[in-house]
């Protein structure tokens, strides 16, 4: 383990100081898309349909919005706006990220009410006969779906403890497995090949349950932390490793057995989800310390095979500050943060570049190798917000026989952005 000075705007390499580039490309590539008519925050990560060409996001207003991927129109106007409630005051905020149901049209929403909603992807109504009934906690990360089983399932955790399995078609419980204590705030994951559902809890344990009957846990690993850093299996060839992060500051790697592969310490809870990248040999996360990091995802090995010293697995390889002094909107413990994306363009000068929103209002974009910052874009804000918190996690959408790529995140100040990437 390992930790670092805080300091500001600065790429830890190695352990050697650095100062990020000024003066990098700025807003003239970046346009509003849509603003929430009543200015809501948009802290729903926004997910691209491709096949559907629409982008769907929540907002505090407990809207949820569509809005065409392709438009002359800037901002753009909605395909349509799903309302759970006609009564604006009876709706609770959408703060997860949508998830995509291609095999039965549909989307699968959570929202603060405790309700799962499953809306229909073309016209925006929710399905008839599907079971939203209410829980008794807000859900806050957003559902698993499975279907590889006969009957389809949808795993959904929210704060009353409780991870559910319903019936994808009919919204019905057919499962559940309560935690001892402690909300459910790590998303759960489904490994195919082991059978398992994987999610962590406000109870400092990480569990695995058996996808068929929920009974009792496979695997319970005791943190005795909070973990509210969503889940990541990474497939290493033979191996597997599956990543989260805790409040206590410390990133996680454990097979599947549990086995400790290491941990990395850093200064503060670590709560988003992890992004991996085979190519460039790297795991990515960030903390509450106000720092994405990059770890070694396997040994670095030398010419004769030989690991080389201080780029083993779990090593820190950089780390970049994406939290400015006097940043207008601290982190805050219930609201959601901008997780890590990579740019998988093949061929193109950013390949690899990883993106990721911050609450000082700037969406970031790294070089893998060097820990440097190749481009910032500052959030410019509405009325007397002069500069709104990213808190969604981008989504990527690659376009034009130029590859260009179109990032896309929502803000504090109601709006959806895009950012344009040239190749």
């Amino acid at each position: 383990m390992r930790r670092i000075a805080r300091g500001l705007a600065v790429a830890v390499v190695l352990g050697a100081l650095s100062a990020v580039p000024v003066g990098l490309a700025q807003s003239n590539l970046l346009q509003i898309v849509f603003r929430v008519p009543d200015g809501s925050p948009i802290r729903s990560s926004p997910v691209i349909d491709l096949a559907k060409g629409t982008i769907y996001f929540g907002a505090d207003d407990g809207n949820l919005y569509a809005i065409p991927l392709i438009s002359a129109e800037q901002p753009r106007r909605p395909k349509w706006v799903f309302s759970p409630d006609p009564d604006p005051a009876k709706r609770r905020p959408i703060r997860v990220p949508p998830v995509i149901d291609e095999a039965r049209n549909r989307i699968y929403i959570g929202a603060d009410d405790g309700k799962l909603y499953a809306v229909d992807r073309d016209t925006g109504q929710m399905i008839e006969g599907f079971d939203a009934t209410p829980r008794t906690a807000p859900i806050r990360v957003p559902p698993a779906l499975d279907q590889a089983l006969d009957q389809p399932r949808v795993y959904v955790g929210a704060d009353d403890r409780q991870v559910l399995a319903l019936n994808a078609l009919s919204g019905v419980v057919e499962a559940a497995f309560k935690a001892a204590q402690g909300a459910i705030r790590a998303a759960p994951i489904v490994d195919f090949v082991k059978n398992l559902v994987y999610f962590g809890s406000d109870d400092g344990v990480f569990y695995a349950i058996d996808r068929g009957n929920f009974a009792e846990p496979k695997l319970k690993k005791e943190i005795g932390s909070p973990i509210r850093g969503s889940p990541l299996l990474d497939i290493l060839g033979t191996e597997a490793a599956i990543y989260f992060g805790a409040d206590n500051g410390v990133f996680y790697a454990i097979d599947r057995d549990g086995k400790e592969l290491y941990k990395f310490e850093t200064f503060g809870p670590v709560r988003t989800k992890t992004a991996a990248d085979p190519i460039k040999n790297a795991v990515y996360f960030v903390s509450d310390d106000g720092r994405l990091y990059a770890l070694f995802r396997n040994d670095e090995r030398d010419s004769k095979g030989q690991a080389v010293p201080g780029r083993e697995r779990g090593k820190q390889k950089f780390a970049f500050s994406i939290v400015t002094d006097g940043s207008p909107t601290p982190l805050d413990g219930d609201l959601p943060r901008s997780s890590p994306v990579v740019d998988r363009r093949l061929g193109a000068t950013g390949t690899g570049t990883i993106i990721v929103g911050s609450v000082d209002g700037n969406l970031y974009g790294i070089d893998p190798d060097s820990g440097r910052a190749r481009f910032v874009h500052a959030v410019p804000g509405a009325g007397n917000d002069p500069r709104a918190a990213i808190r969604t996690t981008p989504a990527l959408y690659v376009r034009g026989p130029g590859s260009f790529l179109d990032i896309y995140v929502g803000a504090d100040d109601g709006s959806l952005y895009v950012v344009t990437r040239r190749p």
